[in-house]
């Protein structure tokens, strides 16, 4: 017995120290690898761990666009997809890197896992720039300048070390690709140094149109003053999506990157979820420089998982007074710590009941505040929030209908007589918001309130012009 356990024992160390051979030989064989030279005699079968590998490699040769034409370079099967490449001990992955460096038809690239072992990571990066003499990712941006079909780069789930940070840096400076449209840092845990060296190199890319820095990247303050000061230089920003969520960020973070934000004129959505040591002081600034802001386009920010307390919901809501954007505020009610006196803030913001006008001024675009469903909201938010998204009524009519029972049409004399065809006009155009009966009475109660004011306030002016008259 002790024989037998002695002789599998040593197989599997033989075993083990003939695989690590064969990876050692393989990647210094590639360290001076010809792949142009060989790529016509190569048995695909031989460099790869499965078949499924080995018709991706194949895909990638032979320039197919029978398929995604994306590529995820992946630790486990995911959903099963032909784009999905399993790194296994069998695959050279300097071959892979070559078929990506060569590929024209790749759109997006999804490195969402590298083994840990330097040398396949070094072979891989080799092989992408065709073996170029230069190590990890310090020539990948060879190859972003010579794809012209990729439009997303991921790098996602693996830990990125301060130099794989100042290469990805360095690809991004070399980069002149106009047709990449996202880049993705996504749980990559960076050190501070760098990504605030890879922040500042986004200033040649401001033709993202997403840019996804989000989930347990250390930003800290460098990187959030870096970054904002590169969407600060993007004069013509197509930028849409911005995601800067749980990485972390405090008030004067945020503050640093506002200015860049608001230079940012096409941005659509901005998630800062988890970070939470955001407060109300940090929301004034977007409020101020983002929402107040007449080129903003912001149409969804995401807060979840942020305490802002009451201090924070009033900032948002003066934020929001007059933005004509935004769609979605969303954040878990639960977790806010907002109570009576924020939704106070909201439910003014949505119908301000305090005259007509103000009603009239008050937002009527925003669709959602809190999370969807909004159970946890108070009842008259529910209501506004329900009113401003019905396409079939008019949310601006139907708040000042249910707000003010009566209608002082004592500011409008000074109209005269031109005022009343606009009344009609006002109480037709509000057919649908309320019931033609009740709506009927009350356009004749106020075109009856309005008549029978007229002769009193002409009355007073004759009286006075009369009076006037006498004393000269």
């Amino acid at each position: 017995i002790y024989s037998l356990l002695f002789w599998c024992s040593s197989f599997h160390i033989l075993q083990y120290w003939l695989g690590y051979i064969h990876r050692r030989s393989n990647n210094m064989m590639a360290e001076n690898r010809d792949y142009n030279a060989l790529v016509h005699d190569i048995n695909l079968e031989d460099i790869t761990s499965s078949e499924q590998n080995e018709n991706i490699l194949r895909l990638l040769r032979n320039g197919d666009t029978d398929w995604s034409n994306r590529l995820y370079i992946l630790e486990d099967e995911f959903d099963g997809d032909n784009d999905e490449f399993i790194v296994g001990a069998g695959d050279d992955l300097g071959w892979l890197g070559y078929f990506i460096g060569i590929s024209q038809v790749l759109k997006a690239l999804y490195i969402e896992y590298l083994p840990e072992e330097g040398e396949r990571v070094d072979a891989l990066m080799r092989g992408v720039t065709h073996n170029r003499g230069d190590q990890g990712f310090e020539k990948f941006g060879y190859f972003l300048r010579k794809n012209n079909a990729l439009t997303r780069l991921i790098f996602e789930g693996f830990h990125v070390d301060a130099e794989s940070g100042h290469y990805i840096a360095m690809a991004l400076e070399q980069c002149r690709n106009s047709s990449l449209r996202s880049f993705e840092l996504d749980q990559t845990n960076i050190s501070v140094e760098g990504f605030a060296e890879i922040a500042e190199a986004l200033r040649t890319q401001s033709q993202l149109e997403d840019l996804d820095l989000g989930r347990n990247n250390n930003i800290g303050m460098d990187g959030c003053v870096a970054l904002g000061n590169t969407l600060t230089r993007w004069e013509a920003s197509n930028l849409k999506c911005l995601v800067l969520s749980r990485n972390n960020i405090d008030d004067l973070g945020l503050q640093a990157l506002v200015e860049g934000m608001a230079q940012c004129r096409n941005l659509e959505e901005l998630n800062l979820s988890n970070n939470r040591s955001i407060t109300a002081a940090g929301l004034r600034s977007i409020s101020s420089l983002l929402l107040q802001s007449e080129s903003c386009s912001l149409t969804e920010l995401m807060l979840y998982h942020i305490n802002f307390c009451d201090e924070g919901a009033i900032a948002l809501a003066d934020g929001l007074r007059g933005n004509k954007s935004l769609r979605g505020l969303a954040f878990h009610p639960t977790l806010a710590g907002i109570t009576d006196v924020g939704w106070s803030a909201f439910s003014k913001l949505l119908c301000d009941t305090s005259s007509i006008n103000n009603t009239y001024l008050s937002n009527h675009t925003i669709e959602r505040i809190g999370d969807s469903p909004s159970y946890a909201n108070p009842p008259d938010i529910r209501q506004y929030i329900a009113w401003n998204k019905d396409e079939r009524i008019d949310a601006t009519i139907c708040k000042i209908l249910r707000a003010h029972d009566h209608f002082d049409v004592k500011p409008f004399f000074q109209w005269k007589l031109k005022f009343l065809p606009l009344m009609i006009a006002w109480f037709e155009r509000a057919h649908g918001n309320e019931s033609e009966q009740l709506l009927e009475n009350r356009k004749l109660s106020s075109m009856y309130d309005f008549v029978r004011g007229m002769p009193m306030s002409s009355r007073r002016r004759s009286r006075k012009r009369r009076f006037d008259g006498e004393s000269k």
